[in-house]
């Protein structure tokens, strides 16, 4: 009866020292800057944004400053991981059940001398999130991924591939999201982000401290079209819209624009590496332009591979009652690794058609092969030895 009642306590201790230890560095809007020696305790000129060093979540591993600057100043370190097949961050978080966006960084440059950047995997929770390819490249490689976690914690792991390919870490962000984005995300149903785009515009928006513009960790990436109208509204308001999405108005406030109404806008979706995907896309329409007479009207068709999706109205300009609209077409069963979309000018529209920005995810299924953490398995490895002991003390 006493060594149950010392294994008990024993069990308790652990798990209490675990959750204070995770507790103590729990946050929902995690930033970590990998291989850093010091916590950045003035924000980043960049972003003005604080990043955490990643010794308080992960024990294994080395730090290695690049042999040269980069911009953000978080890609100036990387941690590698000579030893071992798998190596994970536990990554504390304060909300269970909740939406996060998970982004990890990673610029090779050719720290080791070797000039041979690996390729290996990365894991959240026991399920596959991206196989990283790295390059010689002074563009670093981002992969983002959006998930409901089921614990106060999510475990990111690199897993090694190669016998003779180290993997390493230059970044690692965790943010929360607001409850009602990306309707279509469950507890089943993760998104592997490809890109997003904010049409018509020529500089990024992202998340900065001071800036309201962006509230959830999100990068758009700006890009100009040469064959459609590049239009925006003569001010960009600050802060963000806040109805599906909550995107940003310096997003909104920017869209490309067919020249006339009997035309269309043609886009390809670039899915790689993956094939026979099962797409989540997200675009978003308001005419960032007031217009004289003000009694024209805009709407629009949806195409994926000649297949029609959705009808959208697209409204004016200082609108309040209906400031924007949004589609979310899922799933969308993309034969190969390109999707073309088309957005058609729909019945009754006096105007060519208009786009604002779009999100391209693939599906990922994370109904299977739950979460098994490394604490999961020091328990197993516990309670056997104990089982043990208890069998060589009677």
């Amino acid at each position: 009866m006493d060594e149950w009642k010392l294994a008990m306590a024993l069990l308790l201790t652990l798990s209490a020292l675990r959750t204070s230890s995770s507790y103590r560095y729990a946050s929902d809007d995690l930033r970590i800057d990998c291989g850093s020696s010091l916590d950045q305790t003035k924000p980043q000129p960049e972003t003005y944004l604080k990043w955490k060093t990643d010794e308080n979540f992960i024990k294994t591993g080395q730090n290695k400053l690049l042999p040269t600057n980069h911009t953000p100043a978080q890609l100036n370190t990387l941690r590698f991981f000579p030893k071992g097949r798998k190596n994970c961050y536990s990554l504390p978080l304060f909300t269970q059940y909740y939406k996060f966006l998970f982004r990890a960084g990673f610029l090779y440059d050719n720290y080791d001398g070797l000039s041979k950047p690996p390729s290996f995997h990365l894991e959240i929770d026991g399920h596959f999130w991206a196989n990283v390819m790295t390059s010689l490249s002074e563009e670093p490689v981002f992969h983002e991924f959006l998930y409901i976690i089921q614990e106060k914690q999510a475990t990111v792991c690199l897993v090694r591939t190669n016998d003779d390919e180290v993997p390493f870490i230059s970044s690692l962000e965790a943010t929360a999201q607001l409850s009602d984005s990306y309707k279509f995300v469950d507890n089943k149903t993760a998104l592997y982000l490809h890109s997003r785009i904010n049409y018509g515009a020529k500089k990024n928006v992202e998340q900065t401290i001071g800036s309201l513009d962006e509230c959830c960790n999100r990068i758009w990436k700006s890009k100009t079209m040469p064959n459609y109208l590049n239009i925006h509204s003569e001010t960009v308001p600050d802060g963000y819209l806040f109805y599906e999405n909550t995107p940003p108005w310096p997003v909104m406030a920017y869209a490309i624009q067919a020249h006339n109404v009997t035309e269309s806008i043609y886009l390809t979706v670039d899915l790689s590496p993956k094939t026979a995907v099962k797409a989540y896309l997200v675009l978003y329409f308001m005419d960032p332009i007031r217009r004289f007479p003000p009694n024209q009207t805009s709407s629009v068709e949806i195409y994926v591979d000649s297949v029609k999706l959705a009808v959208k109205d697209v409204p004016t300009f200082g609108s309040y009652e209906d400031m924007y609209h949004v589609a979310t077409l899922f799933p969308v069963w993309v034969g190969g690794s390109v999707a073309n979309v088309t957005i058609s000018p729909a019945e009754g529209s006096t105007m060519g058609p208009i786009l604002n920005a779009m999100e391209v995810f693939s599906a990922v299924d994370v109904s299977e092969g739950g979460r098994f953490s490394d604490f999961s398995a020091l328990l197993i490895v516990f309670l056997h030895l104990l089982f043990l002991c208890l069998n060589c003390c009677k």
